[in-house]
């Protein structure tokens, strides 16, 4: 044990010897040919210094191209001399002056012209790189990137969701609701209701250049396949046309998901936490989208904090775009001892959040306490409704041991797994490094000063190589 623990500690020393990394390029800017049978040319300015302002030797940087959402760019023989089948990676020997591949930028034969598409719709960037003693890829800078100007689009006003409704074996369908003036037309995110009334300007959008997308627990983008949807669609697609009307989606834009293979199977739901919309503007390929709004189906328990041996907090708090399930208004919190099922703790009418404007927002927190030492507890929230009987499906179970109750180790024993072991190391540094993974702060605190810092995590370590 003592040998491995020296053994890791050499490689945490190893690596801290830390890779050369680059200054960021500068100076980025962009020449577009438009439909010219000539060449688009980016050029830039690659950095003389690391991040620490020390010499580097030009010889050893070279850089990479990237485009719009991080899209690395690759080169290849028949387009650039010098290029042996395709690289991403632009070294030194390619920089050659008057060529397509200089120190200074990069060019780009004919991306406007007839035939021919650009490679990138919003914005194109440089990242370099500092290669280590064996020649391999070591240090990199930030990607920087030059942003082409973008036509003025208006965004859609942020979309509703009235309700998820599950039928059992029926179906699941979901009732949406795209922002609309009197008149039934899509309206921007200067539209109000008062606006409406008193009669002042706000913008009407298009219906022919809206449409919406569906978005399920971390904002996974939902895909209509004809498999799953055979009587609306005979190919994928991500994006549903504002008033189409068909077998599964009718015009008050409600989505049923009877079709769907996982849409009543617990195990391998289609989405566990909740369901979400965003509204799309197109006009002359150029996109605005308004903010993915969620509906909490499923409240989402997240791992115990601030543990103690007779406390720990409670947490399934969502962000702020993601609402409760209309009509339920609040939760009851259950905590089960493990050990002792007929060791029940029910909170009951914990209120729901609310946001600026006064609406519900899914979550909320709650600090469990007079628990036993050294108990092993599960919990999980029910929402419920709050003029009947009404309640949702459970959240996710989480579960937590608190320490004391002579488990064995506890001091040192951070991610109280009943034993001290360099695990906790790890999970004490993340947690200092700011992770709330639920440590054990008491357990934590090895050298006894009241607090948690990185001298526990000597301390940690000291008492490993110890023994004691």
């Amino acid at each position: 044990m003592k040998k491995f623990l020296l053994f890791l500690l050499g490689m945490v020393a190893a690596s801290s010897a830390m890779a050369v990394t680059p200054a960021d390029p500068t100076g980025l800017r962009w020449y577009d040919c438009g439909d010219e049978s000539g060449n688009s040319y980016l050029t830039f300015t690659l950095p003389t210094v690391d991040i620490n302002g020390n010499s580097l030797d030009i010889e050893m940087m070279g850089y990479r191209i990237y485009t719009d959402d991080d899209q690395i760019f690759t080169f290849n023989s028949s387009q650039y001399s010098g290029i042996y089948g395709s690289t991403t990676d632009i070294y030194y020997y390619n920089w050659e002056s008057g060529s397509d591949l200089q120190s200074n930028g990069v060019y780009f034969y004919r991306t406007n012209a007839d035939g021919y598409d650009r490679f990138f719709e919003r914005r194109i960037g440089v990242q370099v790189f500092y290669l280590n003693d064996n020649f391999g890829i070591g240090g990199l800078s930030n990607i920087v990137y030059y942003d082409l100007p973008q036509a003025s689009v208006p965004k859609p006003a942020n979309p509703m969701i009235d309700y998820w409704e599950e039928w059992g074996d029926f179906m699941e369908e979901l009732m949406l609701t795209v922002r609309t003036d009197s008149n039934g037309n899509p309206v921007g995110d200067d539209w109000t209701i008062e606006k409406e009334i008193n009669g002042e300007e706000f913008t009407v959008l298009d219906p022919a250049n809206v449409s919406f997308s569906i978005y399920t627990d971390d904002d996974q983008l939902f895909v209509f396949t004809p498999d799953d949807f055979p009587n609306d669609f005979t190919e994928p697609t991500t994006e549903i046309p504002f008033g189409y009307s068909g077998y599964s989606i009718d015009q008050s834009i409600t989505i049923y998901f009877e079709n769907h293979p996982a849409y009543n199977v617990e195990t391998d739901r289609f989405f566990n936490w909740r369901i979400g919309v965003q509204v799309h503007n197109t006009v002359d390929g150029v996109k605005s989208s308004s903010d993915i709004i969620y509906l909490e189906v499923f409240p989402q328990m997240h791992e115990a904090s601030q543990v103690t041996e007779t406390s720990f907090l409670a947490d399934w708090s969502s962000e702020p775009n993601c609402m409760q399930q209309a009509g339920f208004q609040g939760y009851d919190l259950y905590v089960v001892n493990k050990d002792n099922p007929e060791d029940q703790i029910v909170i009951n009418d914990i209120p729901t959040l609310k946001n600026e404007a006064g609406e519900n927002i899914a979550g909320g927190s709650y600090l469990v306490e007079g628990l036993t030492p050294g108990a092993t507890y599960q919990y999980y929230v029910v929402a419920k409704h709050t003029f009947s009987n009404l309640r949702s499906i459970q959240s996710n179970v989480q579960e937590v041991t608190l320490p004391g109750g002579g488990h064995g180790y506890d001091v040192g024993d951070v991610n109280h797994d009943h034993n001290v072991s360099i695990s906790d190391v790890t999970f004490l540094i993340d947690y200092l490094l700011g992770g709330d993974n639920g440590a054990c702060t008491i357990c934590a605190d090895v050298n006894g000063d009241q607090g948690v810092t990185i001298a526990d995590v000597t301390a940690l370590i000291d008492v490993l190589l110890s023994g004691n």
